[in-house]
């Protein structure tokens, strides 16, 4: 992808691996995310950007970023010029 630096490899936390309330697609974009979190401790990507990454429509990103917020993975925050920042929970 045209952010990551080297060979990174997504890391994706066993609880949240095993978590029964969202789909394999979401356990993916969270270890994405969390490569993404890793310089500013937030990602600001863009679902278009992330749809790109992963193969899927930017709409997809959005159901999938609902359901880990919905199980309480992720946090969203705005910055004052509309900028989106997705923390791990």
């Amino acid at each position: 992808g045209a952010l990551l630096v080297s060979n990174d490899y997504l890391k994706i936390p066993e609880s949240v691996l095993c978590n029964k309330n969202i789909c394999a697609t979401s356990k993916i974009l969270y270890g994405y995310i969390s490569l993404l979190c890793h310089q500013n401790g937030y990602c600001y990507a863009t679902n278009s950007f992330l749809g790109k990454t992963l193969k899927v429509t930017p709409r997809t990103i959005t159901r999938l970023i609902r359901e880990m917020k919905d199980a309480n993975l992720i946090t969203i925050s705005y910055t004052e010029d509309h900028v989106r920042r997705i923390y791990l929970v």
